[in-house]
């Protein structure tokens, strides 16, 4: 890049960061307000206007250098106590639930498009499914934090989205080779899904496993270190390496980056004390994490191409009910199902939240410019996840203050009572 080049760069970044400002100082003493969502909102009403940041944002951009660090600050917070004791749901809406969901959303959506007048074939509703269903760690994290959450439905919601975005990106690169190889035939049949299904299994596992051990020696290396600067840059290392790692061996190298975050984070309920150095880290990444996803939603809003908008409008008017119904859909049943066979049962308000919360921003936006070309009707495919993800995170992260009040959350003693594991009101 020349000279000049970064000059303009820095620029631009300068810019957004500096509208940001003015949006956290118009919206910090407003409660109802999510910061998150507004920030869309603003960058939305700059692409209306015509007016750009001029940064592009690719996919290499947000899922190979901006997600790994999101994630792994996300995994680093998680109370591993409550995820360890809620881990049969989590894992039951990420191996079952998100396949299910996309072949429910594929299915019924490929129907819906076709009645508005746009014929998607299979494969590329299937396609559309896989990319917007994966729930956002940046956005589920923002949200919550803004708003006070009960402790362990925090780490449901959270925990699902950490460890969902592998399983996504696993599912679509196979259906991505399908198309490919012909046409989603080629894993209809019984064998074809029992394919599938093992290559995300060892995709997936192997990828956690990975992470796990290389977060797990990288905790014991950092214990021999009292320097500050040493272990931030061991993180860094780690982050990013155990990505590259698993991306590298041909497994899933987000889900590496959540093991690592989860063996390597200083959790209290895994480690014997949390060290001040370990304490100093985790509020840097907190400041990392928080200044990328601050960036990540003015760019999502001011990406929205508003002519490709209008273009395909019937369908992304279909597509915003379509995913949340899709993700109701999933949840409840799969929820009754976990209470069945747990005694830690998740209340129905709690699953509302569940549902309601589950937004789709940064990795559906990631994967869905990743579609290589000659996906048919790709651009309605891109159309219509950026407008799932503008419209929910604006619609749904602004109204998430009315809808905790409503099941019965907003002040101390009523997220006491109705934390999963309480009597449901």
């Amino acid at each position: 890049m020349s000279e000049a080049g970064l000059l303009t760069l820095l620029t631009n970044v300068l810019v957004v960061l500096a509208v940001a400002l003015g949006v956290r100082l118009l919206v910090r003493n407003r409660e109802t307000l999510s910061y998150a969502s507004v920030l869309v909102f603003v960058g939305l009403l700059v692409s209306i206007a015509g007016l750009s940041f001029d940064i592009e944002l690719g996919p290499a951009v947000i899922l190979e250098l901006l997600l790994p660090a999101i994630v792994f600050q996300g995994t680093t917070e998680l109370e591993v106590d409550t995820l360890r004791e809620d881990l049969v749901p989590v894992l039951v809406l990420t191996v079952v639930g998100l396949p299910l969901a996309v072949t429910v959303l594929g299915v019924v959506g490929q129907a819906a498009f076709t009645a508005v007048g746009t014929e998607l074939p299979l494969i590329a509703a299937l396609l559309f499914a896989s990319v917007i269903l994966p729930t956002d760690p940046a956005a589920v994290i923002s949200l919550f934090e803004e708003f006070e959450i009960g402790e362990r439905l925090s780490v449901l919601v959270e925990g699902e989205s950490l460890f969902n975005d592998g399983v996504a990106i696993v599912i679509f690169s196979t259906l991505v080779a399908a198309f490919r190889g012909g046409g989603v035939e080629s894993i209809a049949s019984v064998g074809g899904l029992a394919s599938a299904a093992g290559e995300v299994a060892v995709v997936g596992g192997g990828g956690a496993a990975i992470g796990l051990v290389v977060g797990y020696l990288a905790h014991r290396a950092t214990r021999t270190l009292d320097d500050r600067t040493s272990v931030l840059l061991v993180t860094v290392v780690v982050a990013y390496g155990s990505f590259l790692a698993g991306e590298f061996v041909g497994v899933s190298g987000v889900l590496a980056t959540v093991g690592s975050g989860l063996t390597m984070g200083a959790h209290e309920q895994t480690h014997d004390s949390i060290t001040e150095v370990e304490d100093f880290v985790e509020e840097v990444w907190g400041a990392i994490a928080t200044l990328i996803s601050t960036v990540l939603y003015l760019l999502i809003g001011a990406e929205v191409a508003v002519g490709d908008f209008l273009e395909h409008a019937a369908i992304i008017l279909v597509a915003v009910p379509l995913v949340l119904v899709v993700r109701g859909l999933t949840v409840y049943p799969l929820i009754t199902g976990t209470n069945a066979l747990t005694e830690r049962t998740i209340p129905r308000n709690c699953q509302h939240v569940m549902v309601w919360g589950g937004l789709h921003t940064v990795v559906p936006i990631g994967l869905a410019l990743s579609l290589p070309q000659g996906v048919p009707f790709r651009d309605a495919i891109q159309a219509m996840v950026f407008g799932v993800a503008v419209v929910g995170m604006i619609g749904q992260g602004l109204l998430m203050p009315r809808v905790l009040a409503a099941v019965g959350f907003g002040d101390d003693e009523s997220d006491d009572e109705n934390e999963p594991g309480a009597e449901a009101v």
